[in-house]
């Protein structure tokens, strides 16, 4: 099997990684009821971190979504083309991705270095600079999403296969 090129082996490193963020957020949760409603002790925090933990998984999984070729696509008339035409239409439907992303992860990259200088915070209970955080979030997972459509951009134009994506035990190929 052909290796992956490095931004789809980052992409998928990433999304692998942070989708345990979700599991964090679910027993962080899960603490707060317990907490709240056993205990009577409510906390200040369970909010925000769960929000921010989701919010970096939304964020960072675009890249690998895209890298497993798994966003969301409307098929109906697509399906119909014949290869070369949804290959012309892949080419441009990436070209006006990677443009807007591209200024989506500069506009968004300048965000958090402007709340990273002002150390943003929530201004709630917990006053957890949440803000900033998903801030960086958002600019990384936009560069990490640029770069990996820049990736199969150029491989579509270049008349390359693309190589598909890992198998993972969780993956639903060949069912």
């Amino acid at each position: 099997m052909k290796q992956l090129p490095l931004v789809d082996r980052l992409s998928s490193l990433v999304g692998r990684k942070v989708c345990w963020l979700f599991l964090i957020a679910v027993i962080v949760s899960v603490y707060e009821v317990v907490s709240d409603f056993v205990f009577n002790a409510p906390t200040v925090w369970v909010h925000d971190l769960t929000i921010m933990l989701c919010s970096a998984c939304f964020l960072l999984g675009g890249a690998y979504a895209m890298q497993r070729r798994e966003h969301i696509r409307i098929t109906v008339v697509y399906d119909y083309f014949p290869a070369n035409v949804k290959r012309w239409v892949d080419v441009v439907s990436l070209a006006l991705a990677l443009f807007y992303l591209a200024l989506l992860a500069y506009f968004a990259t300048a965000a958090a270095i402007e709340s990273i200088g002002l150390v943003e915070r929530s201004g709630r209970a917990w006053d957890f600079p949440m803000p900033m955080v998903v801030r960086i979030f958002f600019s990384l997972g936009a560069i990490l999403l640029t770069v990996q459509i820049a990736s199969h951009l150029f491989d579509l134009i270049r008349g390359r296969e693309t190589p598909k994506a890992e198998s993972t035990p969780d993956s639903t190929e060949g069912q």
